[in-house]
């Protein structure tokens, strides 16, 4: 529900304000991104995994992390004060993107709170926090769109969202889980920053290989240039989120496993992988098909350049379902270095092919960029998640999937005249058919497919 009111206020504000407006506000939360990382510096996943491990620590984590923030924030905004006068002429685009940029910031600190809800388990918190902001947000923005008040106005509406979640977040922390010490250990603290760096530096690299091509879109060629992209990639993200859901609710629960009965562990990740093939190969195979009505009924015909950049950045969603639940697993394993390495090189190679291909290419040159990064780094995950933890076995599940995705395909080109609508419902029915038929999933696959999807749909 959360991504669904993102993805809404999204497209809105594509179509109220333009393409040129709509590159600004998304460089507005890109840009900010790279100063996030003094705030976040990975003490979430810290807060996650050493509370899963002894709920005991909650309190005097959130204290300590609390604080710590504190310090962070302050830094970040000023920092981002300097880095917006550096690189941005326009006043009304400065004044956006500091905004958002504190924002984002405000909502990073709610994070705090929200990771002792991941710890216990307890994400259904989590995830009515986040619908009840985005309610508040979206609803703000769109109000504040069409009384005819531009982005500056509706930048603020973000700004007070954010602190929406912040007082929800704390509140609810308190009541129902745990709240703040008095006593400040040094000794811990200093623990819990060198548990968090490699967290933190692996953050590092998944910000750069997520807006590295926005901001320099931005800076290389101009606003719109970027608002056609990210027309794309928003859609691809909202993809990517339910991805992220799976993540978020694995990295406790495998960190758990793995201390209580780690003989279970490969079994649970190989089950993650196939249903996460059985999902991202189809999408891959219907987006690729129906790129250009996609992008006209969301964001009308103004984006329709943006087609080309989504028939690319689709089949990255296929790929990340193919390594889906490594993170998670070498995360908790205690791999979290070869983790950020294999990062590492991913953001490496998104920059420097978007900084390449950009000038000849423009907003399809970034697509391309984020495409290879994420084929490489799904090589390196899945050897490194056979070295270190299982042998994985996803052939057999991925070639049945490519074979129902390519009968479904041919299916859809066949069948003249369907409608975006009724081809992905039709595709879908043609998809699980040949799916089933050559027993692409077991019954307790489906169960688990059915509560999945259950949980990503209200979160």
């Amino acid at each position: 529900m959360a991504q669904v009111l993102t993805l809404l206020v999204s497209v809105v504000l594509a179509r109220k304000l333009g393409v040129a407006v709509y590159g600004v506000f998304v460089f507005g939360f890109a840009f900010p991104g790279w100063f996030l990382l003094l705030v976040s510096l990975g003490l979430d996943d810290v807060m996650s995994i050493q509370v899963a491990a002894d709920r005991s620590r909650a309190s005097r984590y959130l204290t300590l992390v609390s604080l710590l923030r504190l310090l962070l924030a302050a830094f970040a905004i000023l920092a981002l004060w300097v880095g917006t006068q550096l690189v941005l002429d326009d006043p009304t685009a400065r004044t956006v993107t500091l905004i958002l940029g504190v924002s984002s910031v405000v909502t990073t600190y709610a994070t705090t709170f929200s990771s002792v809800f991941r710890a216990f388990e307890r994400f259904e918190y989590a995830a009515l926090i986040t619908i009840a902001e985005r309610s508040v947000t979206v609803s703000a923005a769109l109000v504040v769109m069409f009384l005819g008040f531009g982005l500056v106005e509706v930048s603020l509406a973000f700004l007070a969202g954010s602190f929406v979640m912040l007082i929800l977040s704390a509140v609810t922390a308190r009541r129902k889980f745990a709240w703040f010490t008095r006593r400040v250990n040094a000794r811990e603290a200093k623990h819990i920053v060198k548990s968090a760096i490699p967290f933190g530096l692996n953050n590092v690299v998944a910000t750069f290989t997520y807006t590295t091509g926005i901001v320099l879109l931005t800076v290389m060629r101009d606003p719109e240039s970027t608002g056609i992209f990210n027309a794309a990639f928003t859609l691809v993200l909202a993809l990517f989120s339910f991805l992220s859901i799976v993540s978020i609710a694995a990295l406790p629960m495998m960190s758990r496993i793995n201390e209580q009965s780690w003989e279970r562990l490969p079994s649970v990740l190989n089950q993650i992988q196939r249903l996460s093939l059985v999902i991202g190969v189809p999408m891959a195979f219907g987006g690729w098909l129906y790129a250009a009505p996609i992008i006209t009924t969301f964001y009308g015909n103004a984006f329709l350049d943006s087609a080309q950049s989504f028939r690319v950045l689709i089949l990255s969603f296929a790929v990340e379902t193919a390594v889906m639940g490594i993170g998670p697993a070498l995360a908790a394993t205690g791999h979290m270095n070869v983790r950020l390495y294999i990062g590492a090189v991913g953001a490496a190679i998104t920059m420097v092919l978007s900084a390449l291909l950009i000038p000849p290419l423009g907003p399809v040159g970034v697509a391309y960029a984020f495409l290879a990064s994420c084929i490489v780094v799904a090589v390196l995950s899945a050897a490194a998640i056979q070295r270190y933890v299982a042998q994985l076995r996803p052939i057999g599940t991925l070639g049945k999937s490519i074979f129902a995705g390519t009968v479904m395909a041919l299916v859809l080109v066949v069948v003249p005249g369907l409608s975006l609508w009724i081809g992905v419902l039709f595709g879908g029915l043609v998809y699980f058919a040949a799916l089933f038929s050559v027993r692409g999933m077991s019954a307790e696959d489906r169960i688990v497919l059915w509560n999945a999807l259950r949980g990503a749909l209200f979160r």
